[in-house]
């Protein structure tokens, strides 16, 4: 299980510590992160933090209530990899000039002509197009970005 199955949406007070917290309860859990990305709020002195990861349900809604439990988290929701406002934006390079083959619903514009792709649409639509790349073994690097809408 290498994709993105779960995402979650942390809105914590901003200051140091912070995250550091959340990856020791992460790793007490056993859960690998895919994904770590931070972005600034409406509010001065919090930030979003979005986690990614894969994982059983039982194991994703126990992180969440343990992460709920931080003194740190003001607010923190548990997303499905395919809910409708999880967005991602990948870049990625291919092997040998291959072009991604991806679902419908992905955007897929050329980089360079060295192999370097934008794939922009649903998360787990995008998802399933970088397990793809990577079992045929075209996939050389990834870089992911998630919008939470």
């Amino acid at each position: 299980m290498n994709a993105i199955r779960w995402v979650l949406r942390i809105r914590v007070e901003d200051r140091t510590g912070v995250l550091a917290r959340i990856s020791a309860v992460c790793a007490y859990w056993a859960v690998s992160l895919r994904l770590v990305q931070n972005s600034e709020t409406e509010r001065q002195g919090e930030a979003e933090i979005l986690l990614g990861f894969a994982a059983a349900e039982r194991k994703a809604q126990l992180l969440l209530r343990h992460l709920g439990r931080l003194e740190s988290v003001r607010k923190i929701t548990l997303m499905r990899h395919d809910e409708p406002a999880l967005r991602a934006s990948t870049t990625v390079r291919l092997a040998g000039g291959a072009r991604p083959r991806c679902p419908g619903n992905v955007d897929v514009h050329a980089l360079d002509s060295k192999g370097g792709y934008l794939l922009i649409g649903p998360l787990h639509a995008v998802e399933e197009c970088l397990s793809e790349l990577r079992r045929s073994g075209l996939l050389h690097s990834a870089g992911r970005a998630l919008i939470a809408l």
